[in-house]
């Protein structure tokens, strides 16, 4: 509705009937400032993070042997010669008829005098508290089965290894497990060390092989362990 601009209440609709001016059209006014209503803060929006990727679940390492109990240390137990990367009906050491098809493979166990001066100018035994032995004679062994432990025997754990270093005359520096010689599928045989004291080397090399890797063997291949022992491969 039309307004007087002097602000007089007027009922006419052109010119105020009380002091004569020209009727203005009302426009809405704006309010002041102070009595508008503040619009409500836009809420402030947190970043969207990616979501963390999942971590891999990891077993625990060790465990006992499920065969004699003893706390595990490495791939093959260190009293009973278990291999825990087999299934539990996979454990087939030393049964019947298990040979790898295809050739015949032995090996010669014997005392190497030559290895045995290495290892004293190496530093890595004491003559004095470990002596060659005497009258030590070679003895061949069959390899049959899925694996074949070389180490020393343990009377507590009924441990004994198909190649036995120890007992009387025995190489005092080898492991309960010290070495391990596995079938492989195409009638060869491969060398792995257990992670034993103090190595296991091949053909005379100075480095000894890794822990818990397999190296492919070959005929007439020559395995050196402990103070003195040579164990030579042999097929047919």
């Amino acid at each position: 509705m039309p307004s007087c601009p002097s602000g007089h209440r007027s009922t006419a609709t052109d010119f105020c009937d009380v002091c004569g001016l020209r009727l203005q059209a009302r426009s809405p006014a704006s309010r002041p400032p102070s009595q508008r209503h503040p619009s409500p803060p836009t809420p402030a929006v947190a970043p969207t993070r990616p979501p963390e990727p999942r971590r891999p679940v990891t077993l625990p390492r060790g465990g006992p042997c499920p065969e004699c109990g003893t706390s595990r240390t490495g791939r093959f137990c260190e009293e009973c010669g278990y291999d825990f990367a087999s299934q539990p009906d996979d454990h087939r050491r030393g049964r019947p008829g298990a040979e790898p098809a295809g050739a015949r493979w032995r090996v010669v166990v014997a005392a190497d005098p030559a290895y045995y001066q290495y290892m004293v100018h190496q530093g890595m035994l004491d003559p004095e508290q470990i002596s060659f032995p005497r009258g030590n004679t070679q003895r061949r062994v069959s390899l049959t089965g899925d694996r074949v432990h070389i180490g020393r025997r343990s009377a507590t754990r009924g441990f004994s290894p198909e190649i036995d270093l120890g007992g009387p005359g025995g190489d005092p520096a080898v492991s309960h497990v010290h070495a391990v010689l596995v079938a492989k599928p195409d009638g060869t045989w491969a060398l792995l060390d257990p992670g034993s004291t103090n190595g296991t080397t091949v053909n005379g090399t100075a480095n000894p092989i890794a822990p818990n890797v397999e190296v492919p063997l070959h005929d007439s291949d020559r395995i050196y362990v402990g103070a003195w022992t040579v164990i030579i491969l042999q097929k047919g």
